[in-house]
């Protein structure tokens, strides 16, 4: 009876802060533009994308949103997640998964894919791009030419993305470092004197050219997603976790490389990747290469709820190896659930992880201070705790509900003519 009691007056404080965090503001026709992957199953469409998850959060700042993303047809065996909200409906654009396929089919698709942009852009109050993508700039234009407000949500490093995936002095390497630098500059003159929100220091560059710009991020993380208390003792072996898309950028054959040091050396360790995308095929391959497959499990994707917490509640340890990033929402729950972290110095990370603090940070692209990073925090109890501690504490105060607030916030200064009282 006590401990129920306990409950209930914790939810009924919980429910109190929410409340006093609410926005004040609304906009009535929200229009987002994303890259993000989606794709139809059956009459309904769905996603893989971490973004995503938090779009419904923002209802609390629309009254109706609609999302301009491109549509893909299912694969065999494709798994994700539909959002269930009649205040949330698609606008279908031409499919293409890659930043290199957009690129190719371009000239038949741009008509199009402007056409569309204008027309939402006509029906919304407000537009919300995500960026890094070619479908930035265009969408910034159908707003100039709609004659429509727009923010532009920095989330990721496209020069930092492309020299990870196309590193090297080939011909076809050297062209995309340079569509990237000339979509760069696109993007950044879609900033100038405009709205910018950008997720990690390193987009800064952005935010100088704005009229209004702050540094914001999103978050998965609620009240009650917050564990109790730091992680407790190291499991035998000791299990290391990632989770996200496989892609080359989030720099996954270093943490292999890691793990096969680390076993090397005597370290009784195994990882789980949680996740699927591009790079699996090869990822398989290096796992033979190295002989791993007795200590490597690729558990594909797993689905927003008990069965992904699950995952983070059985880890000892999660390792970001990323090559670029933004602000990645996975930290934020690994954080929440008291996880020990190992991750790169990139993007913005250090803007969550302080080193020795909330976390461990090393170089990208370097398997040996990964590995001895994480024989740090296996070897040093106090150290382990210390960080489990602090990153807890860090995710109460960046639950999805104080972020969706500091977003209202800035939108509600930056937009003061379109926002209105909720």
């Amino acid at each position: 009876m006590v401990v129920n009691e306990i409950h209930k007056d914790s939810d009924v404080a919980a429910r109190r802060r929410a409340a006093s965090t609410a926005p004040s503001w609304k906009v009535g026709r929200l229009l987002l533009v994303t890259s993000d992957y989606h794709f139809h199953e059956g009459d309904k469409i769905h996603t893989t994308s971490a973004f995503m998850r938090f779009v419904p959060e923002l209802l609390s700042l629309a009254k109706t949103i609609e999302v301009c993303a491109p549509i893909h047809t299912v694969s065999a065996g494709e798994q994700g997640f539909g959002i269930e909200s009649e205040a949330i409906r698609y606008n279908p654009l031409p499919p293409s998964r890659t930043l290199e396929q957009f690129l190719r089919k371009l000239p038949a698709d741009l008509l199009p894919i402007l056409r569309a942009l204008y027309e939402a852009a006509r029906r919304s109050d407000l537009v919300w791009i995500n960026g890094p993508h070619p479908l930035l700039p265009l969408a910034a234009l159908a707003c100039r030419l709609a004659g429509k407000p727009y923010l532009l949500w920095m989330r990721g490093d496209i020069l930092e993305t492309t020299r990870s995936k196309y590193a090297g002095s080939r011909l076809r390497n050297r062209l995309a470092l340079r569509t990237a630098y000339f979509l760069d500059k696109l993007m950044q003159a879609a900033a100038r004197n405009r709205v910018v929100f950008y997720t990690g220091s390193g987009l800064s560059r952005y935010a100088v050219l704005a009229s209004y710009s702050q540094p914001a991020r999103t978050s998965l993380v609620s009240e009650t997603d917050v564990a109790a208390g730091p992680k407790g003792p190291l499991h035998r072996p000791v299990r290391l976790l990632w989770a996200g898309q496989l892609r080359p950028v989030k720099g996954l054959k270093y943490l292999l490389g890691a793990l096969r040091l680390l076993l090397d050396e005597g370290y009784e360790v195994c990882l789980t990747l949680l996740g699927d995308g591009e790079q699996r095929d090869e990822l398989e391959e290096e796992v033979k290469r190295l002989e791993l497959h007795d200590h490597v499990a690729l558990a594909g994707y797993v689905a927003p709820g008990p069965s992904l917490s699950a995952y983070f509640e059985s880890a000892d340890l999660f390792v970001l190896p990323s090559l670029s990033e933004g602000v990645p929402k996975v930290l934020l729950e690994a954080m929440a659930h008291g996880l020990p972290i190992v991750a790169t110095a990139v993007g913005g990370v250090p803007d969550l992880i302080k080193d020795g603090e909330t976390g461990v940070l090393v170089p990208p692209q370097a398997p040996r201070q990964l590995t001895d990073a994480i024989v740090r925090l296996v070897e040093h109890d106090d150290l382990r705790r210390k960080v489990s501690e602090q990153a807890v504490a860090f995710t109460r105060e960046h639950t999805t509900a104080a972020e969706v607030a500091r977003i209202g916030e800035g939108m509600q200064r930056a937009f003061p003519k379109v926002m209105v009282t909720a």
